[in-house]
């Protein structure tokens, strides 16, 4: 068991979070073993329970009699990135706020990811709730970013204190670093109302962004 450990350490660290579902194939052990050394674990206090297959090491110099591990390190491992993979990102208020478009932000933070095959489902870690969605198309690295533009201009009424015209110069920033293939973006379109077409061309984005 302490090899084990010694391993989790080696691998994940402390204070981070451990999929069993990941944790089982590297492993590669026996199911009902596998359950039994997480167990036994758990019940020594070598490792933490967050909830069912979600555990970590928790750091020594914690004082906290329970610790708890950070629902935002859960979310980022679990919903947002898989190893150098970008599976999803964040969206609505949240995402406009980080943008500088407005003041605020939301209590339930909402995020897009490949990782669920839900339309909407509301989650909690802790006492702490994340509404999940399934994408329109696959995320990756390379398209991630201009999703959450898209899911922007679909709402922009709703979250944006600036209008679209100052707006616009903040989001071409965002997007400067990110190859845009004019063919790929029509296609990415096609998966959005045409209302956030609209938007995207009355406001000059689309001709900006093609013309890098």
């Amino acid at each position: 068991m302490n090899s084990i450990v010694d391993y989790l350490i080696e691998k994940y660290g402390y204070d981070e979070p451990i999929f069993t579902s990941d944790l089982k194939k590297e492993l590669n052990m026996n199911p009902n073993t596998f359950r039994q050394t997480i167990k036994r674990m758990a019940d020594k206090g070598l490792i933490s329970k967050v909830e069912k297959g979600i555990y970590f090491i928790p750091s020594k110099n914690s004082i906290l009699k329970r610790p708890i591990l950070s629902v935002d390190k859960i979310v980022k491992k679990k919903y947002l990135n898989n190893q150098e993979d970008i599976i999803g990102y964040k969206t609505g208020t949240n995402f406009a706020n980080s943008l500088g478009l407005t003041t605020q932000t939301a209590s339930i933070p909402t995020i897009i990811t490949n990782n669920t095959a839900s339309a909407k489902r509301e989650i909690t870690f802790y006492n702490k709730k994340v509404i999940v969605k399934k994408p329109k198309v696959k995320i990756n690295n390379t398209n991630y970013k201009l999703f959450q533009v898209l899911d922007l201009l679909n709402d922009f009424e709703k979250i944006s204190e600036q209008p679209i015209e100052e707006a616009k110069y903040k989001i071409i920033n965002y997007l400067k670093d990110i190859p845009l293939d004019e063919n790929q973006l029509k296609k990415y379109l096609n998966s959005y109302p045409i209302a956030t077409k609209i938007k995207l061309y009355e406001s000059g984005l689309y001709s900006e962004l093609t013309q890098k």
